[in-house]
C-alpha cells in the first residue's frame, strides 16, 4: 500500500472546543478535510457530575462520523493544558529504573492531590540523571473515552499528547540553548516554562481571561521579585494569538517564536505542533 493512501487523524481537545484535522501520511502529506466545533460551558454544566471532558469526548465522535473516516487510519490526540496536572521532578543523586520513576512521582502528586491520584495515569519525560523531569498526569477514564472511540470508528490510536510536550518538541530549534521564559499561550491557559540552556526545569499553568498580556505582565513583575534569576529573555509561542502585537514588557526581552507548521485558521492553531 502506498503511503499516500494512509489516512492520518490529528485531533485536540479542550473543554469547550475540538479541533480536527485530516491529512494524508507519506511524501507529499496534504490536508484532504478539517472540522471543528465550539461548544461552551454553562454554569449549570459546571455543577453536575459530568467530568470536564465527556462534552470533547461527545464532540469528537460526532466530528469523525460527520468527516467518514475510514477503517485503520491513524488517530493522534493532543490534550490542552485544561485536562493534565503538570509536575516538576527536581533531579536526583541515584539512578531509578521506569518504575521507580513513576513510583516516585505518583508519590508526589499524592503528596499535592491525595487519593485521587489512583485515577489518573502518570507520564514523564524520560529525562536522565541530575536533570529535571517533567510530569504529567491524565484520568485513565479519558484515555479509556479515546480507546473506545478509537475501537468505534476502527482506527488506530498511535499518541495520545499534553499540548505542552508536543509544543515543547516542535519548539526545540527555536528554543536552542536560551536561559529564561517560554511562554505558551492555549485557548484558556497560560503555561510560563523555566529555561536553563534549552532545557525546561519548571512549568506552571495559569488560567487565561480576555487580556493574556496583562496577566503573563503581571507574572513577569513577581517573577522579578521573587527570582533570583538574572535572565531576562521571553520566548513566546501564541499560535491562538497570530495576528495580535506582543507588548514590549520592561525589563524583559521578548522574542516571538513559532513552529515550521502554521494553521493560520485560528481554531485549528493549536494543531500545529502535531503537523
Amino acid at each position: 500500500m502506498s503511503l499516500l493512501l494512509v489516512n492520518q487523524l490529528l485531533a485536540v481537545l479542550g473543554t469547550d472546543s475540538v479541533a480536527v484535522v485530516r491529512r494524508t501520511r507519506g511524501l507529499r502529506r496534504r490536508i484532504v478535510d478539517q472540522k471543528q466545533v465550539h461548544f461552551p460551558r454553562h454554569i449549570e454544566d459546571e455543577s453536575t457530575e459530568v467530568s470536564i471532558w465527556q462534552p470533547a469526548i461527545h464532540q469528537l465522535d460526532m466530528l469523525i462520523n460527520a468527516m467518514k473516516v475510514k477503517s485503520k487510519s491513524q488517530l493522534n490526540i493532543t490534550l490542552a493544558s485544561e485536562f493534565v496536572r503538570y509536575l516538576s521532578l527536581p533531579p536526583q543523586q541515584f539512578y531509578m529504573n521506569a518504575v521507580e520513576k513513576i513510583a516516585y512521582a505518583t508519590a508526589a502528586y499524592r503528596e499535592i492531590y491525595g487519593s485521587v491520584v489512583d485515577e489518573w495515569e502518570i507520564r514523564l519525560q524520560d529525562a536522565p540523571m541530575h536533570e529535571t523531569a517533567i510530569v504529567a498526569a491524565i484520568d485513565k477514564r479519558l484515555l479509556e473515552a479515546l480507546n473506545q472511540v478509537a475501537v468505534k470508528y476502527q482506527l488506530k490510536l498511535i499518541t495520545v499528547k499534553p499540548y505542552l510536550m508536543s509544543a515543547f518538541n516542535s519548539l526545540t530549534k527555536q528554543v536552542g540553548r536560551s536561559s529564561g521564559y517560554l511562554v505558551i499561550v492555549e485557548f484558556k491557559r497560560l503555561l510560563l516554562v523555566n529555561l536553563q540552556q534549552g532545557k525546561c526545569v519548571n512549568v506552571r499553568m495559569f488560567n487565561l481571561g480576555s487580556d493574556w498580556q496583562a496577566e503573563l505582565k503581571n507574572l513577569m513583575v513577581r517573577e522579578s521579585v521573587l527570582s533570583e534569576s538574572k535572565n531576562r529573555e521571553i520566548l513566546v509561542y501564541a499560535p491562538v494569538q497570530k495576528n495580535i502585537v506582543i507588548n514590549s514588557l520592561d525589563g524583559w526581552q521578548l522574542k516571538r517564536i513559532s513552529t515550521l507548521n502554521k494553521l493560520s485558521n485560528y481554531h485549528f492553531a493549536m494543531l500545529e505542533v502535531a503537523l
